[in-house]
């Protein structure tokens, strides 16, 4: 059973929703369809146009009569038609049922009979052309990528004061033809003159001023000014930017920019629920300009039945180097597991450096005293130093909430017990994620995927801080299994003659295997749902084997909030085990599960 299960929800996230599904409360408009005799190719589009317009169209919503609705669509239908250069098209509608049919006659689609372009001559020079040629469709999409085309070549080559890229097409509707010129207006050429920074109270100047990368001489581009603010307001400091351009003085312009600071200070609380950890609390305090230049010091906690943790930060960018930040951090944690209780407390600190625009590495170092007990009533105190190394890529496009992209970390993390030079071992994990999302489809669907393996090397398994060992199962782990609930297990002989052995709890392992795959659909702007699968295990063997998983499936609800989104998960055992898990658990949290 749990076989077919797995295989009919893996179903539901891989294979696409069919364009013309319909949902009654979310889709409320008449049906339609289209009809074009012999161009099947711009029929599809012209219906994949229609449904986005359907669904972003706030005054089509408004419409009650499907009559009322199909003037609007016919409007839209032949402007649609006009872009793609079918200029003397015609579209009739008619109403039956309910449903709106609308017959298309495309007619020509038009040709470019001439293309020339007024720009200066001295301007001229190195440019490769548009991407159009006389004899190819008058398309809107690709007369408006030559106008970007033009821009984007003068933004480079030229120190425009204004560039002002324009086009005129002459229709000729006898020769199913037109005449296409692209204009350059006049402007003249400058330098940057001087560059200044107002509004700025406590932020230093000079911090912010390396974010402009502008300096006086410069090639005057407004490109690059536009590149500038988004620095500025990248750094987190800043609320608002507005630039000015002075009139230009012997053949130089100064720009100013005016800042906004925004809050240095926040504070946040959140709250959250497990079935396996039951009810927590978190709270936090940051400052992001301790020190004037963009230093944050950041204090959080988290409360919940099993665990307390309280947590201290401090990140210093462009430490030494541009691309180069600092973090030092000091964190307290007790935690009372079904296995094993601990108390620890680590201090460390790490340089990271941005090696790409992708990619990025770091290094460190860590002491964590720790003080732990375990379930078969042994207590080990431990003096860890680890030197942590770390490589991740991501392409993502949202931290909290994934559309596209995808990420692969790697964290290797060798360790000595100053207590006792027998133990030392290496603990490294990997994990991949993927999303992809498919925006023209109904609801937007992303299918999003994650994959996780560690090993720890060195040692046997029980010479390993219980803390430290790899466990599966939990929120961010194995949704429908307890925190921390599957894994390698004792056991335990009868306590009488002739009584039954039984297991201990979970006692962690040197392997662990994970892996989800989640289907998520936004309904709404604000509310979206999630089926997934997850599954995993934990080994004591340090080999990571993902033919021996168990799995857990279930449903979520999503609420977008502007910050991240709220996900409730209810999630249910696949490989159920009698007298160790139950047939439900629910996980309330901030963000997606990965």
């Amino acid at each position: 059973m749990r076989v077919l299960i797995g295989i009919l929800l893996a179903g539901l996230l891989v294979i696409p929703l069919q364009p013309a599904l319909a949902v009654p409360f979310f889709d409320r408009l008449p049906g339609f369809e289209v009809r074009i005799q012999g161009n099947e190719a711009l029929r599809e589009w012209l219906r994949e146009e229609l449904k986005k317009l359907r669904k972003g169209s706030s005054q089509l919503k408004a419409y009650e009569d499907p009559h009322d609705v199909a003037r609007y669509e016919r409007g839209s239908l032949e402007k649609l038609l006009r872009s793609r250069g079918y200029y003397s098209a015609r579209v009739r509608q008619s109403v039956s049922g309910g449903k709106i049919l609308y017959q298309v006659n495309p007619g020509p689609q038009y040709r470019i009979k001439s293309l020339s372009i007024d720009m200066p001559e001295r301007l001229r020079r190195g440019f490769g052309g548009v991407p159009l040629r006389e004899g190819d469709p008058l398309e809107a999409k690709k007369v408006l990528k030559g106008v970007e085309t033009i821009e984007k070549y003068l933004g480079e080559n030229a120190c425009l004061l204004d560039i002002d890229v324009g086009y005129r097409a002459t229709v000729i509707h006898s020769e199913a033809a037109a005449r296409l010129e692209y204009i350059v207006a006049p402007s003249p050429e400058v330098v940057v003159g001087e560059v200044r920074i107002e509004g700025l109270t406590s932020v230093e100047p000079d911090f912010l001023r390396k974010k402009l990368q502008i300096h006086s001489g410069d090639c005057f581009s407004r490109s690059k000014i536009d590149a500038a603010r988004l620095r500025l307001l990248r750094t987190n400091l800043i609320a608002g930017v507005n630039s000015e351009v002075s009139s230009p003085h012997g053949g130089r312009v100064d720009i100013t920019f005016v800042l906004k600071e925004r809050s240095h200070r926040t504070v946040k609380l959140g709250v959250g629920y497990t079935s396996s950890e039951g009810a927590g609390v978190s709270a936090g305090w940051e400052h992001r300009n301790v020190l004037h230049r963009g230093e944050k010091i950041e204090i959080a906690s988290k409360i919940n039945p099993v665990q307390q943790t309280l947590k201290g930060q401090l990140l210093v960018p462009r430490f030494l180097r541009d691309d180069q930040n600092f973090s030092a951090k000091t964190e307290f944690s007790n935690e009372e597991r079904d296995s094993y209780s601990a108390e620890s407390l680590t201090v460390g600190a790490a340089v990271s450096r941005k090696l790409s625009k992708h990619r990025t590495a770091g290094v460190g170092a860590e002491l964590k005293f720790s003080r732990v007990d375990e379930e078969e009533g042994t207590t080990e105190n431990y003096r860890l130093l680890s030197f942590p190394l770390g490589l991740k890529w991501d392409t993502t496009d949202n931290l909290l909430d994934a559309r596209h992209g995808a990420t692969a970390a790697l964290e290797v993390k060798p360790y000595v017990d100053l207590n006792n030079d027998d133990t030392h071992f290496v603990k490294s994990i990997l994990v991949v994620t993927g999303y992809k999302t498919a925006e023209q489809v109904r609801y937007e669907p992303t299918l999003a995927v994650r994959a996780r393996a560690g090993i720890i090397s060195g040692i046997d398994n029980l010479e390993i801080p219980a803390d430290e060992r790899f466990y599966a199962g939990g929120g961010g782990s194995v949704r429908g299994y307890g925190y921390q609930a599957l894994g390698p297990r004792l056991l335990i002989p009868p306590e009488e003659p002739g009584g039954e052995p039984t297991l201990s709890d979970p006692i962690g392992g040197r392997g662990l295997s994970e892996i989800s795959l989640e289907g998520r659909f936004r309904f709404s702007d604000t509310w979206g749902g999630v089926l997934f699968v997850d599954g995993g295990n934990a080994y004591a063997d340090p080999s990571p084997d993902f033919s021996d998983l168990f799995w857990g499936a279930g449903v979520g609800v999503r609420y977008f909030t502007s910050f991240a989104p709220l996900r409730l998960d209810l999630a249910v055992p696949l490989d159920r085990r009698e007298g160790l898990d139950d047939g439900l658990q629910v996980y309330v949290s901030l963000g997606q599960a990965f």
